[in-house]
Order: structure tokens, then C-alpha cells, then sequence
């Protein structure tokens, strides 16, 4: 009987919501990620905290 390879995680789009704390209209963007903590991070990286207020949702499949 043959070994299957393991199975390795395939990232998940996420959706960012960035709006920035000085006026302005909130971003809309996407990260792929293994998880939503590392979706959050690299929101972050994308949008400092120091400038933006950060949302992260899972992207469904009914989503535009």
C-alpha cells in the first residue's frame, strides 16, 4: 500500500478592511493566509496601526 504525502495547508483569502484614522475611505483589500491571526498580521504589515483601524474576515465563496 502506497504512503500519501502529507497534506500541506493551502492559504485562505481574507478579506481587510482598513480604514485609516485620520479621515479618509476605508480600504478594501485581500490577504491570503493559513489562519486569521496570520491574516491579521500581515494586514498589519500592509496597514500600520498607527495609521489605520484593521478588520479581517474570512472570504466566503458568495462574496464579490
Amino acid at each position: 500500500m502506497r504512503e500519501q504525502p502529507p497534506t500541506r495547508h493551502r492559504p485562505t483569502l481574507y478579506l481587510v478592511y482598513a480604514t485609516p484614522l485620520a479621515d479618509g475611505r476605508t480600504v478594501k483589500d485581500t490577504v491570503a493566509a493559513r489562519d486569521e491571526d496570520e491574516a491579521y498580521q500581515k494586514a498589519r504589515e500592509l496597514y500600520p496601526r498607527d495609521r489605520f483601524a484593521v478588520t479581517v474576515y474570512l472570504q466566503s465563496a458568495d462574496d464579490d
